[in-house]
């Protein structure tokens, strides 16, 4: 993993030890060492009470590295309570070492999966994943996924090791160490780190690397494809795929989303919609969002808020009523029709484009097409 720090010896805490946090007051007994990585170290623990008994079990990480500890932070306060991230319960800096030459070591208290990571749960049970228990966990993933990059961020680092395996056997995702918006100031940025064996090859031949949300699609094709085989060892190719004990149709999705960058499905969302059997995204006529105003009418797959947030990055401002003023509805739910009867918003953008305004209705696939970030979309 390039432009990662090295692990520090700072970052290893001996069994026994409490750790005590200034921010909560809670303390935490570590038990032994779960994983380490680039960044630091993370220990199976136990949270106390106040007479010094454990009262639930946990992982806490310790690391050096200020930004990661600051994103995996954020992200965590971000997707609290979400059924598909691993929860954050405590953050807080902690001074290491003799005084005088003391060190600032971060440390997160995180959910503990039962399961182990995806790495590990394959290593023990040796078995592939049926069809249907891939498809349905990878579609849950691809929802949270989704959220991440409607707000215009990528995860970057998807792997078999951050993937976690929690009661019940669903799958959550965790380490937001190196997740970060793509854009800064209208641009596209180029990234500081990632996992380079999860990256295709024509990623990791380019001088000028900036990371899409097609290359986050490209690890949850390769997460999937490794759920079907029952191996994580490593990452497979569509030749791989090809050998795969699956159908045809869900073979040509793994296919395809880790093909070449410029074929792949361009987004979570566009990998979702092939999973649950839904069509292709159709593009709309419009070209872009900018300077138009948009009404939203019916349910859609994400928060309204989320929604309207998406087209003011797009440089477009948002209505709640449909006026002539309006150059967009975007209409969600599965039809235009709610309990047999139009909806208001759309009956008036229908009376409204009888009178010649130029109103245009388009779907939520529509919708996501044109609020996606203007990149150039080079081949891998």
């Amino acid at each position: 993993m390039p432009n990662l720090l090295p692990l520090s010896r700072l970052t290893n805490l001996k069994p026994n030890r409490i750790v005590t946090s200034p921010v909560t007051g809670l303390r935490y007994k570590i038990d032994n060492v779960l994983g380490e990585g680039g960044f630091g170290r993370a220990y199976h623990a136990y949270e106390l009470n106040r007479r010094g008994r454990p009262i639930e079990e946990v992982c806490l990480k310790t690391t050096t590295n200020q930004a990661s500890w600051h994103r995996e932070s954020y992200f965590g306060e971000l997707f609290r309570h979400s059924r598909r991230v691993i929860q954050l319960y405590d953050s807080f800096p902690l001074l290491t070492g003799p005084p005088g030459r003391s060190t600032i070591m971060y440390c997160l208290v995180l959910e503990l999966a039962e399961g182990g990571t995806v790495d590990g749960y394959l290593q023990r049970t040796g078995k592939p994943w049926s069809a249907a228990r891939s498809r349905r966990e990878i579609i849950a993933l691809l929802k949270l996924l989704d959220q991440l990059h409607g707000g215009g961020a990528t995860h970057r680092d998807i792997t078999p090791t951050n993937i976690f395996v929690c009661g019940n056997g669903i799958l959550k995702l965790g380490d937001f160490g190196i997740a970060r918006h793509q854009v800064s100031s209208g641009k596209l940025i180029t990234i500081d780190a990632f996992n380079p064996a999860f990256v295709s090859r024509g990623f990791l031949e380019r001088s000028h690397r900036q990371w899409l949300a097609a290359d986050d699609v490209f690890q949850m094709g390769q997460l999937l494809a490794m759920l079907l085989r029952g191996d994580a060892a490593a990452p497979i190719n569509c030749s791989d795929a090809n050998q795969m004990n699956c159908d045809p149709e869900l073979r040509a999705i793994v296919k395809k989303a880790i093909g070449p960058r410029s074929k792949r499905y361009e987004d979570a969302y566009e990998m979702l919609q092939a999973l649950e059997g839904k069509h292709e995204i159709a593009r709309s006529p419009m070209r872009s969002l900018q300077g138009k105003t948009v009404v939203f009418s019916g349910r859609l797959s994400i928060k309204h808020f989320d929604a309207e947030i998406m087209v003011l990055q797009a440089g477009g401002t948002v209505a709640q009523n449909v006026t002539r003023n309006v150059d967009v509805v975007v209409q969600g739910g599965r039809g235009p029709y709610r309990n047999g009867r139009l909806g208001a918003k759309l009956r008036q953008a229908q009376k409204l484009i009888e009178q010649g305004a130029p109103i245009h209705i388009i779907g939520e696939k529509e919708f996501r097409q044109l609020v996606r970030p203007t990149t150039n979309r080079s081949r891998s």
